[in-house]
Formats: C-alpha cells, structure tokens, sequence
C-alpha cells in the first residue's frame, strides 16, 4: 500500500498538558493555554463530518467531527487523549489514535471540535 504524502497539506500540532496554574480546587486548568506545551508537529490529511466517507466513522463515535490522517512517526503514534490536536488556531480534542492496520504507514486521529 502506498500513501500520497502530498495530501497532508494541513500544519497540526499536538500539545500536551505541562501546566502549572491550577484552580481553586487545586486541578490543572485545561481551559489555560498556559498549561499546555508542543508534543511536535506534523503535516495530516483532514476529513470533517460533511465528507463522503466519513459516515462510517459517524456510525463508531458520533462525537467525532474530524478525522486527521498522518505519515507513522512513533511520536505520532504516541499521542493519546490526553492531548489536544491545534490548527489554525482551533483546538480540536483527541478521542483516538489509530495505527491504521498496524502497518506502521499512516496515523489516524479521531477528534472533535473543543469548546
């Protein structure tokens, strides 16, 4: 299987947790920027709800709204979560990361829009 890496026209970075300023209940306040730091940074792919294909994704997570595709990276690969996806200043929360077929070839990261 071959991957067209010139589709990943899309600049994301993914951002992990490293904050510092707490609430008043003395938990991290994710809602900060402050509090978050570059994991790394990668060119994807984006398919959003309105696409073709993406209704079958719909069908497993309803809460997906976007689904971001990358070359494999270990890095990538260990995304998680915990983490937040960044593009072009909109914040989209990490559900899942996907070893596509375990091929070590392509990443997919299933996220929806942050509120």
């Amino acid at each position: 299987m071959t991957i067209c890496i010139a589709n990943y026209n899309k600049k994301v970075s993914i951002e992990k947790l490293i904050g510092q300023t707490a609430d008043a209940h003395g938990q991290v306040d994710q809602t900060t920027d402050a509090n978050w730091g570059q994991y790394c940074t990668a060119w994807c792919s984006v398919m959003s709800k309105g696409g073709r294909e993406f209704w079958k994704v719909q069908q497993v997570n309803a809460d997906v709204s976007h689904v971001w595709k990358c070359q494999y990276s270990k890095t990538m690969a260990d995304a998680s979560p915990a983490m937040r996806l960044i593009h072009e200043g909109n914040t989209y929360e990490i559900l899942s990361v996907i070893d596509i077929d375990l091929n070590h070839m392509e990443i997919e990261i299933q996220t929806k829009r942050a509120v």
